[in-house]
């Protein structure tokens, strides 16, 4: 299984749509799980309400992250934003047989999969990346897989915390580079980032970062495309 608990939860913070709204898939696959997927508006107070609710939620549930992503401010093409969104789905789909028992998180953009989270064996990590590769519209793949203990509740609960740190200084320095054209992932408190961006926006953000508290480690995952400057 993706989480080691019988729920599923999907959480995603999407900047641009006019209001939160909470949407429960039915159940899906074998077992009893259940995805939420969260949107979110552009309002920043809305924002801080949102990882405030989170951070109380996260208490009580394992938390594996994938995205739903939006047109609206973003610099994929609509078409590949629901195909990086299909492929996530498709990830945990094609994977729930081979992960059972580890803590995995799919985390696709622009076509580029991010697989992070801890799992028992290189056997399993390897496999993972191969059901991952297999699937239709994948072009590259980041695996960060651990193999070891799966992280704990409190630990979980840190990510967030690291992650809201990271979009809350990315929001203050919009001026040097705008928040919605960069995805945010933390797991073990190390940071994943991933986005469109020039070079001068990618060393912004990175420097932007850096000054983020709860952060262990940066791991910059941009791709560079210098059409997007201005």
């Amino acid at each position: 299984m993706i989480c080691p608990a019988n729920y599923q939860w999907v959480l995603q913070l999407n900047i641009g749509l006019i209001s939160i709204s909470f949407g429960l898939l039915k159940k899906f696959l074998k077992g009893n799980i259940q995805v939420i997927i969260i949107t979110m508006t552009k309002s920043y107070k809305l924002f801080i309400l949102f990882f405030l609710f989170i951070t109380q939620l996260i208490a009580c549930v394992p938390v594996a992250v994938v995205s739903v992503p939006l047109s609206i401010s973003d610099r994929r093409a609509t078409e590949v934003q629901y195909i990086d969104q299909k492929i996530e789905f498709k990830a945990i789909l094609e994977t729930q047989d081979i992960s059972e028992g580890s803590n995995i998180s799919f985390v696709s953009y622009n076509q580029t999969v991010l697989i992070a989270g801890e799992t028992a064996s290189e056997e399993i990590k390897s496999k993972i990346e191969l059901a991952v590769n297999g699937i239709e519209g994948v072009k590259n793949i980041k695996n960060f897989l651990l193999v070891g203990e799966n992280s704990s509740l409190k630990s979980k609960s840190l990510d967030v915390v690291a992650t809201s740190n990271v979009k809350s200084r990315l929001f203050l320095n919009e001026s040097k580079v705008s928040p919605l054209h960069i995805k945010v992932y933390s797991e073990r408190q190390e940071v994943y980032l991933l986005g469109l961006l020039t070079q001068e926006e990618a060393d912004a953000a990175i420097s932007i970062v850096k000054s983020s508290k709860g952060i262990k480690k940066i791991v910059p995952l941009f791709e560079i495309d210098e059409k997007f400057k201005k």
